[in-house]
């Protein structure tokens, strides 16, 4: 008896043993992070395995196989869905869409903007899933073409939302969110006519080759994203202090900057939920591709006159060109024009047959410091009121040398007139109005520039020879900003997107407090389109 009793003792403790052995790998397994992600490093054009072919020793590749409605229930987390655990049954719909060619890492961190963008807002995530299907194929193709992972693409989520007008507070623009000096380094223009980084061709291109240079010279998807986002020497900084390439690891030591550090994370999740969003509850975008034509211009055209002419409308002209900042293509060849599918013939057999002039409906001209408003009106046969309204000017003389806008009696009699002068801003540039007791010398100086840059900027000035109330040039690049220089030496201005108080005031040389107060403001909170009067 005592026998059978030893015996039925070991076989339990025996049994006992085996399962805590097999709670402490499950333990140990839960506990994975992306230090263990599988990750072909062969070549990122092969990209990683379809999810449901992935090792099954490494549960971190499969997504959890439930729905918005489950999400929807009191106490529920993803961790309940057995992320983890074990391998999910995945709907043979939701197989098509699976095949990621980055790999696919399920974080803590990832589980959290899963949750946030299918559960606590979804509608945002709807929203940027119906933006993206106008320009998703677009951003594919030209991924395709420079042999990235296509799944790069959701960046653009994570970005901006697929928007192309989206601006920072950091000054970042367009749907890759480039800062205008990374910008430049890829050839996307910002000039007083466009903003090419609002242009979803070419910033995508921009894109497409800068996330190539930092996966080849990082050599890991995830630290090339972390450096799109926080910096390419920033993260190589972390790489050669802590030795270590792998993006987790590195956000162990938290020397990231903390937005670069849910960043890859919420790229991940973004990229799941597009390439599943029927299996999360999502709607099929409402939304279609764009389609268009393009046309190279030999001349300015003005959008208006195009949307009349050719029964455009001139809100489509506008989501087919972002990158102008006015209805008006610059006057420079070679600018792309885009128009709706089919329409692209006519227009450009129309351009080529009729005069340039009936296409603007207005003259671009260059007028001298101290021309009179009567006289340019006078030359060109147009309306002192007209001229002086859509130039944004309530003075009888130009008060330096400056591009002006001289429109045709066809063009202000038109119907939509008042709408395209709400949107065209003219040309003026950043000035000074002289006080008593000044010199070039302190101007400069005091707007950072050196006495040779201020004396090219304003042609013509004698050093020796300036007055009270004379303006002063002292702006490097001229742009379209509506400002208007009124006698007693105030400004008015137009705000546009990312505009700060701080940065309207620095940029003028006076205080938040002084713009707030001339304004009557009680919020710093801004509004693009506001004309602000900004004393000096």
């Amino acid at each position: 008896m005592s026998f059978m009793i030893r015996m039925f003792y070991l076989i339990f403790l025996f049994a006992f043993l085996i399962s805590c052995s097999a709670i402490t790998q499950g333990q140990l397994f839960n506990k994975k992070t992306g230090a263990e992600y599988i990750a072909s490093k062969n070549s990122y054009k092969a990209g990683a395995d379809n999810i449901s072919k992935t090792d099954n020793n490494s549960d971190e590749h499969f997504l959890p196989d439930f729905t918005l409605e489950n999400l929807h229930k009191p106490g529920f987390s993803l961790k309940h869905a057995g992320i983890f655990d074990k391998k999910l049954d995945i709907d043979p719909a939701v197989k098509e869409r699976s095949k990621y060619d980055i790999p696919i890492v399920v974080t803590e961190r990832v589980e959290y903007y899963l949750e946030l963008y299918a559960r606590r807002y979804p509608q945002t995530f709807q929203k940027w899933l119906n933006r993206s299907y106008k320009y998703m194929y677009i951003v594919q193709d030209i991924f395709l073409k420079h042999g990235l992972p296509l799944d790069l693409a959701c960046l653009a989520f994570a970005e901006s939302g697929f928007n192309v007008g989206a601006y920072s507070h950091a000054g970042a623009g367009g749907m890759w969110q480039f800062i205008e000096s990374t910008g430049e380094i890829y050839g996307l223009k910002n000039n007083s006519w466009v903003d090419e980084r609002r242009d979803f061709e070419k910033s995508t291109e921009a894109a497409a080759e800068h996330l190539k240079y930092l996966y080849e010279n990082l050599g890991d998807w995830f630290l090339a994203i972390a450096a799109y986002n926080g910096g390419y020497y920033k993260v190589v900084q972390g790489i050669n202090r802590y030795n270590t390439k792998n993006f987790f690891e590195l956000k162990k030591h938290r020397f990231l900057y903390r937005e670069t550090e849910n960043y890859v994370p919420k790229f991940i999740a973004l990229t799941i939920l597009y390439n599943n969003y029927i299996k999360y509850g999502f709607k099929v975008p409402d939304t279609s591709p764009l389609v268009y034509d393009k046309i190279v211009l030999n001349q300015p055209v003005n959008l208006y006159v195009i949307a009349e002419m050719f029964d455009i409308s001139v809100n489509k002209l506008k989501e087919l060109n972002p990158s102008l900042k006015r209805p008006i293509t610059p006057p420079t060849d070679g600018f792309t024009l885009r128009v709706p599918y089919g329409k692209g013939s006519m227009v450009k057999t129309a351009l080529a047959d009729g005069p340039p002039e009936d296409f603007l409906g207005l003259k671009i001209y260059r007028a001298d410091k101290n021309e009179s408003v009567w006289k340019i009106s006078n030359k060109f046969n147009t309306s002192v009121y007209e001229f002086k309204r859509l130039n944004g000017i309530n003075y009888n003389r130009i008060l330096y040398d400056r591009i002006v806008f001289v429109p045709n009696k066809k063009l202000y009699t038109a119907g939509y007139y008042d709408k395209f002068l709400r949107e065209v801003r003219p040309y003026v540039p950043d000035v000074y109005i002289v006080k008593k007791g000044d010199n070039l010398y302190d101007i400069a100086h005091r707007f950072g520039l050196s006495l040779n840059d201020l004396l090219a900027m304003n042609k013509g000035i004698n050093p020796r020879l300036i007055h009270p109330g004379d303006a002063v040039v002292v702006s490097k690049r001229t742009d379209f900003d509506y400002v208007r220089v009124a006698k007693n030496g105030s400004a008015e201005y137009v705000v546009r997107r990312g505009d700060t108080l701080w940065g309207i005031a620095n940029r003028f040389g006076t205080s938040v407090n002084k713009i707030m107060r001339a304004n009557g403001l009680e919020s710093a909170k801004l509004m693009p389109g506001n004309v602000l009067v900004v004393p000096n």
